[in-house]
């Protein structure tokens, strides 16, 4: 494998070959984290629309107190976002 591209880690599953890899976009040179199941990706630390989305909603209007103060949130399993 060549240095823009790294598969750090791969598990056979019942649904598939799942793998975790790292890979420079080029030519910006980003680092990109992805999880693919087979061909198909199923996360992506390039698109995060869908992560930042979910979370714009759950701290919106209506959820949160008007002026609460500082917050402190923490937010799993939403992705590589």
């Amino acid at each position: 494998m060549s240095i823009d591209f790294e598969e750090l880690d791969f598990r056979q599953t019942p649904m598939g070959d799942i793998s975790l890899r790292r890979r420079v976009q080029l030519p910006v040179g980003i680092e990109v984290y992805e999880v693919m199941l087979g061909d198909e990706f199923l996360m992506s630390s390039l698109f995060t629309a869908g992560e930042v989305a979910l979370a714009t909603l759950a701290l919106g209007p209506g959820l949160v107190p008007p002026d609460p103060g500082p917050l402190d949130v923490l937010v799993g399993g939403l992705g590589l976002g």
